[in-house]
């Protein structure tokens, strides 16, 4: 289907689009919603005259050629214009009661309104137009209902009437709400081929949503189409592209298109400029960012706070802490305020080389400048003070977040954990895990993980095993990374037997055991001495889809030779070299 897109041609006389199709669409759709694509005074929709304001002494309706219905910014005075209309005999034409709902829907608020009029113009014997059909799918679209929108399409074809690509393309932005991108595309290829031709905006709103859904190359492929279909191509359409471009690492076929847009005398935007800007950092292109960066400038487009910080979040990332600085301070001197997503990679970048006194300084500048933190602002710092085992001032910020009256997320509760675990504080760990549910924190797989490793670690492994099997019961089901958690631990401690069951447990639960627990359980079996099992486990690891890795030779080879079984440890050596392996020091030490 999504290949279809790629190859989009008209087929005028194809007119397949039957009422099938229309219910193999509409059993697809969810809900969610983005900004609406189509307004209602659309070329091919409502047409609607300039907006006056009206007294409400002035606001019956009246038979007039213009649209006289623009000028509502009540909705009780539109209802009651409604309402007079509704009553008129003979009944105004439909064209009328469109323009009133037109002006309903323009208010952005009464889209329920809009639909229970609809209704009563059909028990009043008034029969929908195109333009009523696409008010109302609108509408739906705007409740998250594209199921309803696809259902009045239905019912418009069943009464005779025609879709347009106004009808289309609210239906495709529809999609494109509630998230269901790959319909959208799949309503495009019905709409092409049924001789309905793209307009600019249908384009534009369906290359948006290939490139939401990470399809790229297609975006790119109807980019083409659509220049060479005559369409006008303008800065949202190329930006569009271009940000998803560099947000995939294709920087440089953006940089093409960003070079090909200018060639047509389209003026890029700060948009335009910031994500290849952000795009080029990715891949530590600073030159070329540079340069981007005084092109921007010598066009009196000046970057705002997302550009900034881009830069900023980029240079911590890189451990560029200074160059991050150098940014902040750049910023503030062409009056640009920093944001908390500013302050919030910075003190990032500071955690991560444990500078939490530098990180907490920032933090409090936050505060004093007006700006208020988040949860991630805590969490950075929460973490901070974890690394540099600081674990009470940790917990005295936890509370002060609280305090402050933001609520905790599971990074918070999650870090805080990791750090008591860390420093052997697991009664406090423990309740800060009942802490979680207590406010309504559903713990996660990492949650459960961190404890076990902490239980683990402090060779409590009767506490860990009966925490796994605690979150068996509920509706988290456990990884791969925590069966390794505990049979590295039961090995470690002299328990193969158990570990080996949990190690068998795998393939029951329908678990594929990937190299790291293969190697875990080959090296208990060969710390006690039975190494046939071990193996004959490592030769399953080549027929269960992981074959084995340098470290895994490693460890059989040192098993082999530490109970002088030489021979078999030889033939292993001179496997593991064909493979493009190396010994390690501790096995060629034999």
């Amino acid at each position: 289907m999504m290949m279809a897109v790629a190859a989009v041609r008209l087929r005028g006389s194809e007119a397949f689009f039957i009422g099938s199709q229309i219910q193999r669409c509409q059993m697809k759709i969810m809900g969610m919603i983005l900004p609406s694509l189509l307004s209602c005074n659309h070329s091919n929709s409502i047409s609607s005259s300039s907006s006056s304001s009206s007294s409400s002494s002035s606001s019956r309706y009246k038979h007039k050629n213009d649209d006289a219905s623009s000028s509502f910014r009540n909705i009780d005075v539109a209802l009651a214009s409604f309402n007079q209309m509704l009553h008129r005999k003979p009944l105004p034409c439909i064209i009328q009661f469109n323009q009133l709902l037109s002006a309903i829907v323009k208010m952005r608020q009464y889209y329920d309104a809009v639909i229970s009029l609809s209704k009563q113009m059909e028990l009043a014997g008034l029969s929908p137009n195109t333009c009523t059909l696409n008010i109302l799918i609108n509408c739906f679209c705007q409740l998250q209902r594209i199921d309803l929108g696809f259902s009045v399409l239905a019912k418009g074809i069943k009464l005779g009437l025609q879709p347009t690509i106004v009808t289309f393309t609210t239906l495709i932005n529809g999609l494109g709400k509630v998230g269901k991108f790959s319909q959208a595309v799949e309503l495009f290829d019905d709409m092409v081929a049924r001789g309905c031709q793209p307009d600019d905006y249908t384009y534009t709103t369906i290359i948006n949503g290939l490139c939401k859904i990470g399809e790229t190359a297609l975006a790119a492929g109807l980019f083409k189409k659509m220049e060479e279909a005559g369409c006008q191509l303008n800065v949202v359409t190329y930006s569009t592209l271009i940000h998803s471009l560099c947000k995939y690492r294709r920087v440089n076929e953006a940089l093409d298109i960003f070079s090909y847009m200018k060639a047509k005398d389209i003026s890029p935007t700060i948009f335009t400029y910031t994500s290849l800007i952000q795009g080029l950092c990715n891949f530590s292109r600073w030159k070329e960012a540079s340069a981007l960066l005084n092109e921007m400038t010598s066009l009196n487009i000046m970057p705002n706070v997302v550009t900034f910080n881009v830069l900023v979040d980029t240079f911590c990332k890189e451990g560029k802490v200074l160059a991050a600085e150098g940014v902040l301070k750049t910023m503030t001197e062409m009056g640009v305020e920093p944001d908390v997503v500013t302050y919030n990679s910075l003190m990032y970048g500071y955690s991560m080389w444990t500078e939490v006194v530098e990180a907490r300084k920032l933090f409090d500048v936050m505060i004093t400048k007006g700006c208020k933190p988040d949860v991630f602002s805590y969490s950075i710092l929460i973490n901070g003070y974890c690394k540099a085992k600081r674990i009470d001032e940790a917990k005295q910020l936890f509370n002060e977040m609280i305090h402050q009256g933001s609520t905790p997320n599971n990074v918070s509760y999650n870090t805080l954990i990791h750090g008591l675990c860390q420093l052997g504080r697991l009664r406090e760990a423990q309740d800060l895990f009942k802490n979680m549910h207590t406010n309504g924190n559903l713990p996660n797989l990492y949650t459960y993980a961190i404890l076990l490793d902490g239980f683990c670690k402090q060779g409590y492994l009767g506490k860990a095993l009966r925490l796994f099997r605690a979150m068996q019961s509920t509706y988290l089901k456990p990884n791969l990374v925590m069966y390794n958690i505990l049979v590295n631990a039961m090995c470690k401690s002299g328990n193969l037997k158990d570990a080996r069951e949990l190690f068998s447990e795998l393939f029951v639960i329908g678990l594929q055991p990937n190299v790291q627990i293969y190697t875990t359980i080959i090296n208990g079996l060969c710390k006690e001495g039975l190494l046939d099992e071990a193996l004959e486990a490592f030769r399953n690891m080549e027929d269960d889809g992981c074959p084995p890795d340098e470290f895994s030779y490693n460890v059989i080879i040192r098993g082999f030779l530490q109970h002088k079984d030489e021979s078999r440890a030889v033939h292993l050596i001179g496997e593991m070299r064909d493979r493009g392996f190396i010994a390690d020091a501790g096995t060629t030490a034999w």
